[in-house]
């Protein structure tokens, strides 16, 4: 009798041990096109947008023809900070980098970490620091030909169930000589949300 019970009691473990394993699940995970037709679209703005309107803004600079009436070629550049005016939380400094690195592939433009800000302003400048230190002689700063500025704005607007919040992406290129905007562009992304309805 005993040993019957032991059997079954073993049997009934080893049913609810498989019945476990058969529940569990393992995640999927696949790679997407980060500009591609399967990104998840959010309420807000994801890195799709940002990555659009960042691709559209750069294009628009280089066939501007502003890079190309530059004193020297090529085009020295600062890049400031990245301005957020919204209420998210933006990597602006991963925004900057894919701008940075889109300019300086068409060889029309060298960017300026020396007169920069940030982190890299200060490196560059321990740099020539040390380097005047070892070599005896004034390290030259090449002053930048443009400033490029950035800022992200949004606006919220209400009516009824729908909420839409526009996101303008701005970029300004200021000669450094003269104070003076050589070109500007702005690009905007809407998105809408509707709420459910309350029914009777």
């Amino acid at each position: 009798m005993k040993q019957h019970a032991h059997k079954l009691f073993g049997a009934s473990v080893l049913s609810t041990a498989l019945l476990l394993t058969g529940c569990v699940t393992t995640s999927e995970t696949r790679t997407v096109d980060a500009r591609g037709p399967d990104v998840i679209n959010t309420a807000s703005i994801n890195s799709q947008d940002w990555s659009n309107a960042a691709d559209q803004l750069t294009a628009s600079l280089i066939s501007s023809g502003a890079l190309e009436r530059a004193p020297r070629q090529p085009a020295i550049m600062a890049v400031d900070r990245v301005i957020n005016n919204t209420q998210l939380m933006v990597d602006t400094d991963m925004l900057i980098k894919k701008i940075r690195v889109a300019l300086t592939q068409t060889g029309k433009v060298a960017i300026s970490n020396t007169l920069g800000l940030g982190e890299r302003a200060v490196v560059a400048s321990e740099a020539a620091e040390l380097e005047e230190m070892q070599t005896g002689k004034k390290q030259k700063t090449l002053v930048p030909d443009y400033t490029l500025y950035a800022k992200l704005i949004q606006q919220t607007d209400r009516d009824g169930r729908m909420t839409q919040n526009t996101y303008a992406f701005q970029m300004s290129l200021v000669d450094v000589k003269n104070g003076l905007t050589v070109w500007e562009e702005e690009r905007q992304i809407a998105k809408q949300t509707k709420k459910p309805g309350v029914g009777w």
